[in-house]
């Protein structure tokens, strides 16, 4: 089964953006209540006290969602691409 890397890669890139642009709301606009369910998540206790580093700013924001949206895109389009080859060369 072949998998259509740029479909891959842009279904990708859309729930990174999706995922961050509504975690960066979240600490925008209820800080404590958000760093509280991310601790409890990931069993980490004492988030709060990193609470007065997080700066939200559109500049930030518009960095990140870049970034991550492009690092997303690209990983899971080489991912496809090698899941492909490797079809090619093991599956006949």
């Amino acid at each position: 089964m072949k998998i259509n890397a740029p479909s891959l890669g842009l279904a990708a890139a859309i729930t990174v953006c999706a995922m961050y642009t509504g975690f960066a709301a979240l600490l925008k606009f209820w800080p404590s209540q958000t760093l509280k369910f991310v601790g409890t998540i990931h069993m980490l206790p004492k988030l709060d006290y990193i609470k007065s580093f997080i700066k939200v700013t559109p500049q930030a924001a518009a960095m990140g969602l870049a970034t991550h949206t492009a690092i997303a895109f690209f990983m899971f389009f080489f991912i496809a691409l090698v899941y492909n080859l490797i079809q090619r060369l093991f599956v006949k």
